[in-house]
């Protein structure tokens, strides 16, 4: 018997994606008959690869993570959701990045924990090839975020082997945006379930 699909989102390290677009993402897609898991990680200061590797391995362990889990990383959540992909050798059916952060040593203007946070969670070459390599389907959602990141997304996209997807007017895909649907998402998970259907 295989593992039920399913749709597991990874929140930004604010954690608001689970009360923004998340539950819109979960309303839709429960409609369907498709499960959608919204993880709780700890948030700002407390957020670590550590913690949240724990907490993944549980979902993986028990199957809820499986070969044919459609997973969507948020803003830092795709920075630990590769360096978990590489240690466990895990494949998901399909990967999407919504606005990945802290995946790259980037200089920034911050002086608060965020550093701190940044310095743990920054990807290795070797993690990058394995989602090249072994995953499939990838995408790279990302928008006009305050920060020039374009650079940055465009070296994600290339190193990842995704396909870009540039959406005007999402900002950081945040709560503080007031990001609460992101249409072009739905539609997207629609043509890669039917896809892998």
């Amino acid at each position: 018997m295989s593992n039920k699909s399913n749709i597991f989102i990874l929140h930004s390290l604010n954690g608001d994606t689970l009360n923004i677009w998340g539950q819109d993402i979960k309303e839709n897609f429960n409609k369907q008959g498709i499960e959608v898991v919204l993880p709780k990680f700890p948030i700002r200061a407390d957020s670590s690869y550590i913690k949240f590797k724990e907490i993944l391995k549980e979902y993986f362990d028990n199957k809820t993570l499986n070969e044919n889990s459609m997973v969507i990383a948020h803003s830092i959540g795709n920075a630990y959701f590769i360096r978990f992909c590489k240690e466990m050798n895990y494949i998901p059916k399909a990967y999407v990045a919504v606005a990945p952060g802290a995946v790259y040593n980037i200089a920034s203007n911050r002086n608060d924990y965020i550093i701190k946070v940044k310095e743990q969670a920054y990807c290795k070459q070797e993690q990058l090839d394995f989602i090249k390599e072994k995953v499939e389907i990838k995408y790279c959602l990302y928008s006009d975020e305050d920060e020039p990141k374009e650079e940055m997304f465009k070296r994600f996209i290339e190193d990842t082997n995704s396909i870009g997807m540039y959406l005007k007017y999402y900002n950081h895909f945040d709560g503080y945006h007031r990001i609460y649907k992101i249409p072009e998402l739905t539609e997207l998970l629609d043509r890669i379930l039917k896809e892998v259907q």
